[in-house]
């Protein structure tokens, strides 16, 4: 090759690289805005759910087409077509601004990504040879996995005022860059057709397909993790910036590892590589399973960081030597591992309904990739005839058995989903109500036990759908989207709830004030300006919620007004579970969700205090047929240093000054309900513990309660259990 046909080759492969790094940071800003955007237009997870759903497979189908396309007319025409579709299309946006349209545009960027990412990586395998595979291929990885850092940065920096106009013009901006390096670096025919004569080039379809099957394997996980992963980690911590933090580092791993792990593995085979990193990749996704602290998450999160970026450089290299056509190569590529991201949460929501158990879905989605690997891995050994590779292959076989009937028994058996103590006692975790909930059941079969865990799990979530302003066929959403129109005749359990917690604002004189929502149906709305909060004042007046007595029907008095049930509806939810379990004839039990729970029963429960700032348990009490909930800053918050001293903004809002109040750090209420708990919970926090004793020793006699100051003193009411 000669210096100038060379030079113009590192051109074209260094503007592929560009050109990836540009429109993955395009599309992560909407990916990343776009649930904000949603939350602010009220709505629900299911639409939400459906764009994402719809962008995976859009970008799945799309990537089989780019590739035969670009293998016919060469790469540079796929790659400026589907670059300036992209750019062109917020303008549906400005022509009809609407939530709908931007899941539109959702799904054209999902088109994009699906044509732009399989012909990149077709380039990259034609004009990069032997060892310079792994460089570029490291490369285009690298500039990958740091535009998913900068695009949830970027996007954050621009929706900051919550107009998604800006977000849109960086969309365009970064197209319209990827499309001039494109334009500029890589030439007219730039062809995609490797020499048969390549030294590396195999042209076995059944080792093609069994590679196709490992990284199946591989991004059945990855779909678990995008869709799971942030609700695994709240069981470690409720932080959402550490939840985030926690979430990215596997990605930064990969950005700090991939380069010294391609000069490492260099002399490496691609087979010994892809399935090592692979292994690795799984095996942290299984530990995930049951790992609980954060510390076990930082370990395995680099584990996984580390398996990805040593496997996936030499994944790609092996797909690029399978096949002379590169574009159909990584096409098929791109269509399998599009597949493994739409089914991996699919198959790990439906393994979490069946076994109610949400580490055992990363369990056995890691033994699936596993049983992917064995394939691959036996065609390899199958080339040998020596006896020592003949034991290879039977041991082969004996783990791919072993896998199979491990991941049989983990779903049947009823016995690891629900632990068994002393005869009759059944653990349940699940989730719902955008958390985890566990439930203890006390009854004396396990068909018993399963079968009440399975209607309270579904009747769980299908009050919350009822109570959540986000879902937009719920009441709380409808009273919401008719505020200052008209009447709204929500369901009975939505009305008399709605009452209930009107008669606690009264009692607590607005400190509890559920039509706060004119503010908090707003994301992160505890760091958006003061002054956006202070101009929501006026509609923040429990007095404006107006009930017609006759036709049980509701309405708030002004527009711009909304219901947020947030501080209530979880412990009534639990309230009614336990009415539910209780016709279901179980004993006795816990029902506990993020932290606020009921215990019920003839027996009494040992129950931990959590201290609001070292995470540790501050307190033990037994507690019988009680509620018990809790409201702390530490919840959801963002610091922020101010004449330098390190500050908190936190979710739970005065109502009076329309501020995060400041007189308590955490507050445990004991009450005869959950729902009574639940709601005191907020309301005493904001009180404080002067004002919060004087309550509850005029109005709640039967409410305990213990406060956690500022300056980390503790203060409790008299009958509060020692």
């Amino acid at each position: 090759m000669s210096s100038s046909t060379l030079e113009t080759n590192n051109r074209a492969l260094a503007a592929v690289v560009a050109c990836g790094f540009l429109t993955a940071l395009g599309i992560s800003l909407v990916s990343f805005v776009l649930p904000l955007a949603s939350l602010d237009a009220r709505v629900s997870g299911a639409w939400l759910g459906t764009g994402m759903a719809g962008f995976f497979l859009a970008r799945m189908l799309a990537g089989p087409f780019g590739g035969m396309w670009a293998d016919k007319v060469g790469a540079r025409l796929p790659l400026l077509t589907a670059i300036g579709i992209g750019a062109f299309s917020p303008l549906l946006y400005i022509l009809h601004p609407s939530i709908l349209v931007l899941y539109v545009t959702q799904f054209i960027l999902g088109i994009v990504s699906g044509l732009v990412r399989p012909v990149g990586l077709a380039v990259l395998g034609k004009g990069s040879q032997g060892q310079s595979d792994k460089k570029w291929f490291s490369a285009h990885i690298l500039a990958f996995n740091f535009a998913l850092f900068g695009g949830p940065l970027l996007g954050g920096f621009l929706y900051w005022n919550r107009a998604i106009e800006p977000v849109l013009v960086g969309l365009t901006l970064c197209l319209v860059l990827a499309h001039i390096v494109t334009f500029v670096g890589v030439p007219a025919r730039t062809g995609l057709h490797r020499s048969v004569d390549d030294e590396y080039t195999t042209c076995s379809s059944t080792s093609y397909l069994s590679m196709l099957v490992v990284l199946f394997g591989r991004s059945l996980g990855i779909g678990l993790v995008v869709a799971f992963y942030s609700l695994l980690l709240s069981s470690a911590t409720n932080d959402p910036l550490l939840i985030g933090a926690l979430f990215s580092f596997p990605y930064f791993i990969v950005c700090v590892a991939v380069f010294p792990i391609q000069r490492i593995t260099s002399r490496l085979s691609d087979s010994l590589t892809t399935i090592v990193g692979i292994g690795l990749s799984l095996y942290g996704l299984y530990l995930f399973g049951s790992a609980s602290s954060i510390f076990d998450f930082i370990v395995l999160g680099s584990l996984t960081g580390l398996g990805t970026a040593i496997s996936m450089p030499s994944s790609m290299r092996l797909i690029s030597h399978m096949r002379v056509e590169q574009g159909q190569a990584f096409g098929g590529a791109h269509f399998t591992t599009g597949a493994g991201m739409v089914l991996g949460p699919i198959i790990g929501g439906l393994i979490l309904t069946w076994t109610h158990s949400l580490g055992l879905a990363f369990e056995i989605i890691a033994i699936v990739g596993g049983l992917c690997c064995v394939p691959f891995l036996w065609m390899k050994v199958g080339k040998e005839k020596s006896p020592s590779y003949v034991m290879v292959k039977f041991f082969l076989a004996f783990v791919a058995v072993a896998l199979f009937v491990l991941g049989g028994v983990k779903i049947i058996v009823p016995s690891y989903n629900s632990k068994q103590s002393k005869g009759d006692l059944y653990q349940y975790t699940d989730v719902a109500m955008g958390t985890v909930v566990n439930l203890t059941l006390v009854t004396d079969s396990q068909k018993a036990a399963d079968d009440g865990a399975r209607k309270a799990l579904a009747f769980m979530r299908n009050v919350q759908k009822d109570l959540d302003y986000r879902d937009l066929q719920g009441s709380v959403a409808r009273i919401n989207n008719a505020a200052g129109s008209h009447y709204i005749k929500p369901s009975k359990r939505a009305y008399e709830l709605i009452r209930r917690t009107v008669e606690l604002s009264r009692v607590t004189k607005g400190v509890f004030d559920p039509t706060i929502g004119a503010l908090t149906t707003s994301p992160l709305f505890y760091v958006l300006d003061e002054t956006i909060a202070q101009g929501k004042k006026g509609l923040v007046n429990y007095r404006n919620v107006l009930f017609d007595l006759k036709d049980k029907r509701i309405l708030l008095r002004k527009k711009g007004m909304a219901l947020d049930l947030g501080g209530i509806a979880k412990g009534a939810i639990i309230d009614a579970t336990v009415k539910l379990l209780r016709k279901l004839h179980i004993q006795a039990g816990i029902v506990e969700a993020g932290g606020d729970f009921y215990c019920f029963g003839d027996r009494d429960w040992t129950i931990g205090i959590r201290h609001p700032r070292d995470k540790s348990v501050y307190g033990m009490m037994t507690v019988r047929e009680k509620g018990v909930c809790g409201s702390g800053d530490y919840q959801q918050f963002v610091k922020y240093e101010e004449d330098g001293e390190t500050n908190l903004r936190h979710h739970i809002i005065d109502p009076t000054d329309m501020e995060p109040a400041g007189l308590s750090v955490g507050v445990t209420v004991i009450a005869e309900t959950a729902e009574l708990a639940d709601g005191m919970a907020t309301a005493l926090f904001v009180m404080g513990p002067k004002e919060g004793r004087e309550l509850i020793l005029e109005k709640f006699p039967d409410v305990s309660a213990m406060w956690f100051s500022p300056n980390l003193t503790v203060t409790t009411t008299d009958d509060f259990p020692k």
